[in-house]
Formats: C-alpha cells, structure tokens, sequence
C-alpha cells in the first residue's frame, strides 16, 4: 500500500470538494476532514468577474439556443462513443504510468540521483541550499511526467467533449441550452479550476523534499549508488510516494470524466433516447 504523503499543515489543505474521486485521492495530505459544502457555493466561487459577466450575458441569451438541424444519433450510439473515448483516454494513461521508468522519460534511477546530488553539495552540506538545489533538479523529471500526463488526459477529455456536443445539441432544444450552458460555464471558471489543477504537482513536490531530505540526511558518509538504490525497491520511498502521484493523477482525470459523463446523461434525459444508460 502506498505510504502517506507527509502532512504540512502551513501549506497543504484539502480544496472544499463534495466527496468524490479528488477528495478521496488527497485525503492523505489533509490535515483534517473536509467540509461539505454547498456545491453551488463552491462553484460560484470559482467564477471570477469575467467569468460572472460571460456566464451573465450567455443566460440572458439562453432561450435563443435551439437544437441544430439533423437526426440525433441514439442514446446507445452517444454513450459507446463516450464509452470508447474515455477507455482510450485511460489505456493511454495507464501505459504512462506502467513505463514511466523507461529512458525517454528521464526519470533519475540511483546512480544519476547520487551524481546529481554530489554535483549540488547535498552529500557534504546535508540541508540548505544545496539540499533545495538538489531536490529541484531531481524533482524536474518527475514533475514533467506528472504534467504531460495530466494535459494529456485532460485535453484529450476536452476533445472527447467537444466531439460529443453535436449529437448531445441535437437531442433537443432543452439539450442544446445544457451544452451552450456547460460550455460557457467550463469557460467562466477555467482560470481558477486551473490554478487549483496546479496545486497537483505541487503537492508532490512538497511531499517529495520531505521524503528526500530524511533520506538524504540517513545515508552513510561517503555514500555509494548501492546505498541509494533501496529508494527504488518496493520496500523505499520513492515507489510508494509515486503510487500517491499516479492516484491524483488519476483522479482529476476521473473527476473530469464523471463531469463529461454527467452531461451526457442529463442531455439524453433531455432528448428522445433509446433506453436507460448502461452500467
């Protein structure tokens, strides 16, 4: 089982989410249980003065939106394409994950981590600057994975949406108002869903210092690779802490799909559909 991130309280706080795959994946960095809030609350504070105006102006204008000319496609049809879409999405991810020790990746192993922390002064000055220098190139190539795999995922759901949007349009008016509406709305709170999204990352970070600093200050004097090599074993830190990052990665992108999904099936309850969703 993956180990706990370790706790910040100055810094680390659970963003106020109804449960769900984002919540039950930070648990480990809360510091205390979360609140429930109301979700429209929470949604309302995501929009900022911008947002308030376009999200404004696309209300007053809502009831102009019709469904566009053309045969909706069956309910059956829209949901195996989501179906499809998001396995895709997911085998991509899971590929990722499953290689991500590969060269083309970069990720240090034990020789590359002790050289790096020589040429930093982490192994003669076992804190300050150079332990800060250190954790910064080490964490690099990790934080580049964690990235490319989350914009990935998520433009590749964005995508999945936008190919969706015409056969859920066209299912009837009141559906074409839901994706006009969805659409504006993922505009208006886009800036500030993003900064939370890169609150991801940085949660690693934090947690990878922490693990790398107590790691560091227990290696004998000199160190060799065969010292630092335990890291990567099972029984390590580094395994167990990149299993925690693996799980948040995974859960932005499943909060994503369960959003996309929650369209889907509110604009097909809004249409002519051919039979109830299937499980």
């Amino acid at each position: 089982m993956p180990q706990a991130l370790p706790r910040d309280p100055a810094r680390v706080q659970l963003p106020l989410l109804p449960p769900g795959p984002l919540t039950a994946a930070a648990a480990p960095l809360a510091t205390e249980e979360p609140l429930r809030p109301d979700p429209a609350a929470f949604l309302a504070s995501l929009i900022d003065l911008r947002g308030g105006v376009t999200l404004s102006d696309a209300l007053d204008g809502l009831d102009a939106v019709v469904a566009p000319p053309g045969d909706a496609p069956p309910a059956s049809a829209v949901r195996a394409q989501l179906r499809d879409g998001v396995g895709d999405i997911q085998r991509r991810l899971d590929d990722g994950f499953k290689h991500a020790f590969r060269p083309r990746y970069r990720l240090p192993d034990a020789q590359r981590t002790l050289r790096l922390l020589g040429e930093a002064g982490a192994l003669v000055e076992r804190g300050g600057r150079p332990l800060k220098v250190a954790t910064r190139t080490l964490w690099a190539p990790y934080h580049s994975f964690v990235d490319t795999q989350l914009k990935r995922a998520r433009f590749a759901l964005r995508d999945l949406r936008a190919a969706l949007a015409p056969a859920l349009a066209r299912q009837s008016d009141d559906a074409a108002r839901l994706v006009h509406l969805d659409g504006v709305l993922l505009e208006a709170i886009h800036p500030k869903v993003e900064a939370l999204m890169r609150r991801v990352p940085h949660a690693l970070e934090r947690a990878f210092a922490a693990h790398l600093a107590a790691a560091v200050a227990a290696l004998p004097d000199p160190p060799t690779a065969e010292d630092v090599a335990p890291w990567f074993t099972a029984a390590g830190w580094i395994p167990p802490w990149f299993a925690q990052g693996e799980v948040l990665c995974r859960a932005v992108v499943d909060h994503e799909r369960l959003r996309l999904a929650s369209l889907v099936e509110a604009c097909l309850s809004a249409g002519v559909g051919d039979g109830a969703p299937s499980s």
